[in-house]
């Protein structure tokens, strides 16, 4: 069953054009494709779940599972040609949408995953080929992505928040030395895990309430490194505990930017973490 928008957390009708139109056009093409980033951690804790947010975006990011080049620009195209949309000046994977009358300025990302890696991890972005992102977990995260109502006869597929976790560790992996967003991304998914609709199963579970000593927060977030767990590929958790042991303490200094209010606030971050690491390592 598809997940439901609340009805007093309505999506905002521009955020709705955009889905609308790349669900449009990537029908059109044949090319499947998956919300993620900032926005669909937006659509499912706060429109779904009812959830506070800590830090608003204008930015929707799309990933789209593409054979070639050819076909991910054959997308871009097709949404210039709505006349809603302009393309960006230098990155290749960004749109702007400026709406009917021209007067909005919302960001609009494309991120190419699937066939177009050749069977990698890793993508080359042209002409120079020397940009290289990380495709870690995409396909998995692809393979468990939710798809939520938005309107009468209009769904979408977002990205489940598992399987943003599993984003926003690469995504921090591949450019926290210059921007730690994604790790405090992260750490405010796992701390709204038990809240996002997860109480039942904390509770249902007695391993995982054990796991939290009883504190369905905690366990919350051991909760999330089992979905993790579940969704990933063996390769992929591989991944996601080589970048857990190798910065942990990185991860976790960042982490505590945004938390300073909290006392022991290291010592809170780090537990969780830890958690999170034996979750998702555990042969579950």
């Amino acid at each position: 069953m598809p997940r439901l928008i609340r009805t007093d957390r309505p999506v905002d009708h521009v955020t709705i054009d955009i889905l609308r139109a790349v669900a449009d056009e990537a029908r059109t093409e044949q090319i499947d494709y998956m919300l993620v980033g900032a926005t669909a951690r937006d659509i499912l804790l706060t429109h779904v779940f009812g959830l506070a947010t800590r830090r608003a975006t204008y930015d929707v990011d799309f990933a789209i599972a593409v054979k070639d080049w050819d076909q991910f620009n054959a997308l871009k195209k097709r949404l210039i040609a709505r006349g809603t949309f302009t393309t960006g000046e230098q990155a290749q994977q960004r749109l702007y949408y400026k709406g009917i009358d021209g007067d909005l300025h919302y960001h609009l990302d494309l991120v190419p995953f699937g066939k177009i890696s050749q069977g990698t991890d890793e993508l080359a972005w042209p002409p120079d080929m020397k940009v290289i992102m990380n495709l870690a977990g995409y396909d998995d995260a692809f393979a468990a992505a939710e798809s939520v109502t938005f309107a009468p006869g209009f769904d979408a597929n977002v990205v489940s928040l598992a399987g943003l976790a599993i984003l926003k560790l690469v995504a921090w992996s591949d450019r926290g030395r210059e921007n730690p967003k994604d790790a405090q991304d992260l750490i405010h998914l796992m701390d709204s895990y038990a809240s996002a609709g997860n109480l039942d199963r904390i509770y249902d579970d007695d391993s995982v309430i054990e796991a939290g000593q009883y504190d369905p927060d905690l366990a919350g977030v051991y909760l999330l490194g089992k979905d993790i767990h579940r969704v990933a590929s063996k390769p992929t958790i591989a991944v996601l505990n080589q970048i857990i042991e190798r910065d942990f303490d990185r991860l976790s200094r960042e982490m505590t930017r945004t938390m300073r209010h909290l006392d022991n606030v290291e010592q809170w971050v780090e537990t969780r973490l830890r958690l999170l690491q034996q979750a998702i390592g555990e042969r579950l």
